[in-house]
């Protein structure tokens, strides 16, 4: 557990990634704190390609530079700190030809802990999750097959952990023809409680989203939050009977100092 204070939240931050059924980790994750901003970026490396991991990584760490570069809020930077990613993802693929079908989701949260609002943006179907009050309040939508038949109504939003399609991306950077990155419009208000969750799909598709909000409410900082989803979704996937995906999840909790204390990271 880390914790952070700024202008006037505190967050209170967990992080884990694991390997799963996988013989390597192709997911990546970092975050940056700087003055009242705070920046998340998750990455996952698209199977079946070479070199996931590297894109992933390149992604993060990509953004990461580039806000601790220029700390902002405005949706243009944040795509501009995406559109470098994609530029390195590009580089790399065009100067090692066997990484060149290389691949990776992205995911970034964006906090303005003086102002207390948050914006993001997302590519693939690594999610962002925001909670209020133990409820779910606002999440991304996927950029993948099983989510386009979800919004077409030919599919129930149940099935998408367990369709036939649940792996199929229709968008990730380094795809040829990728979609563009979806930006929250406007900013969204972030209050003393809320939380947030972004994680790869190797994390959400083992553990629902009422048993997130029933997680947060039982626990008190993000470290027993995340503990206690990853206890609930290892025990789901030992009883499955494909092998879990890589996971990585960020956990974060915002308070005040009667919360979290002064402590700092």
């Amino acid at each position: 557990m880390s914790e952070a204070l700024t202008a006037s939240l505190v967050l209170n931050v967990a992080e884990l990634s694991g390997l799963g059924g996988r013989a390597t980790n192709e997911d990546a994750h970092r975050h940056l704190l700087a003055g009242h901003f705070a920046c998340f970026a998750v990455s996952d490396g698209v199977g079946g390609e070479e070199g996931g991991e590297i894109a992933s990584r390149l992604i993060v760490d990509t953004v990461i530079e580039c806000f601790k570069a220029a700390p902002s809020f405005d949706g243009k930077s944040l795509r501009n700190h995406v559109d470098a990613a994609a530029a390195e993802v590009a580089h790399r693929q065009k100067s090692d030809p066997v990484l060149a079908n290389m691949s990776a989701t992205v995911a970034v949260l964006c906090l303005d802990c003086g102002a207390g609002l948050a914006r993001w943006l997302h590519l693939g179907d690594t999610r962002i999750y925001q909670f209020r009050e133990s409820q779910l309040l606002r999440m991304t939508q996927d950029h993948s097959a099983v989510q386009q038949l979800v919004n077409a109504g030919y599919c129930a939003p149940s099935q998408i952990r367990t369709h036939p399609l649940r792996s199929s991306l229709l968008a990730a950077i380094g795809l040829s023809g990728e979609a563009a990155v979806e930006v929250s419009e406007g900013d969204s208000d972030v209050q003393i409680g809320d939380a947030f969750l972004i994680c790869t799909d190797g994390f959400w598709e083992w553990i629902d989203e009422p048993q997130m909000a029933a997680a947060l409410s039982g626990t008190s900082t993000a470290q027993a939050w995340l503990d206690r989803m990853e206890l609930l979704s290892s025990q789901t996937a030992a009883s499955a009977i494909k092998p879990r995906d890589n996971y990585t999840a960020f956990a974060v909790r915002v308070g005040d100092q009667t919360h979290f204390g002064q402590s700092t990271t």
